[in-house]
């Protein structure tokens, strides 16, 4: 395969669903494999969608890494969120110097993207404002949805950007084949501009791996293992670097006016 499959990142198309550096992970806790009160696996899969209900906030910096064995793309954001409508996001590092700045910020009635090298801010208005319980109850279909598609198995507990976490192995049931591209953590579906007019058709998920925080049913983590028709593994790597919950973030965080000098365009 072609470097241009692998290096040409990406669309980012911003979905409704949860996560990014040089960080030693442990490894997981045998304690917590040999535990008599293992949490129930499906329960903690069910937290990367609906979260802990004391969970007011959560601020972090996020990493995304992707390889491809021999070729390492690096995306780092600031992220700030409120369950589960309210997020902000902006790209700190990236491959391609013109992403640096890209700003998201999006609450119950206004969405913006807003690329600063461009001048160009982007928002869009839903018909009826977005309500965190509909948001709330929507996620948890998708759990279930989840829970019918995959086999979730419970791997111990592992520490990530300070915090303990769960682990959990997720695969496809009964050897379905899954294709597309999407990441739980960070609330980001990753699509590739490969030479094939169809990536989600060429692109396989082979592995899936998930780390749940135990206090707040959050992910930060995840990494997918994809596999092009040629035998070729692209690894996606999720995850937050730093991460600290219930900071009392207010609702200007998640608001935005752009520069006078901005083209701004409604995209609704």
């Amino acid at each position: 395969m072609g470097n241009y499959r692998f290096a040409a990142v990406l669309v980012l198309l911003v979905v409704s669903v949860p996560l990014s550096g040089c960080a030693a992970f442990e490894t997981p806790s045998s304690d917590a494999e040999e535990s008599d009160s293992e949490p129930d696996p499906e329960a903690v899969f069910e937290g990367a969608y609906v979260h802990a209900d004391d969970l007011e906030s959560v601020a972090g910096t996020r990493r995304t890494e992707v390889t491809n064995g021999s070729h390492t793309l690096t995306e780092t954001m600031r992220v700030y969120k409120r369950p589960y409508v309210d997020q902000r996001t902006k790209v700190i590092d990236a491959p391609d110097p013109d992403q640096i700045g890209n700003l998201y910020v999006s609450n119950a009635t206004k969405n913006w993207f807003y690329y600063p090298n461009a001048g160009v801010a982007q928002y869009f208005e839903p018909a009826e404002p977005f309500d965190n319980e509909e948001v709330r109850s929507s996620r948890a279909e998708m759990a279930a949805e989840g829970l019918e598609k995959y086999d979730i198995e419970y791997d111990g507990t592992e520490r990530i950007a300070g915090r303990e976490t769960h682990v959990l192995d997720v695969a496809a049931k009964n050897e379905t084949v899954e294709k597309g591209i999407s990441a739980i953590v960070g609330d980001t579906k990753y699509v590739y501009a490969l030479e094939t007019s169809n990536p989600r058709e060429e692109l396989l998920v082979v592995e899936q791996r998930l780390w749940i925080d135990t206090e707040y049913d959050y992910p930060l983590k995840e990494r997918v293992v994809f596999e092009a028709p040629d035998g070729e593994r692209i690894v996606l790597t999720d995850y937050y670097e730093s991460v600290s919950f219930n900071d009392g973030l207010d609702d200007e965080r998640f608001a935005f006016d752009p520069p006078e000098n901005a083209t701004v365009q409604d995209i609704s």
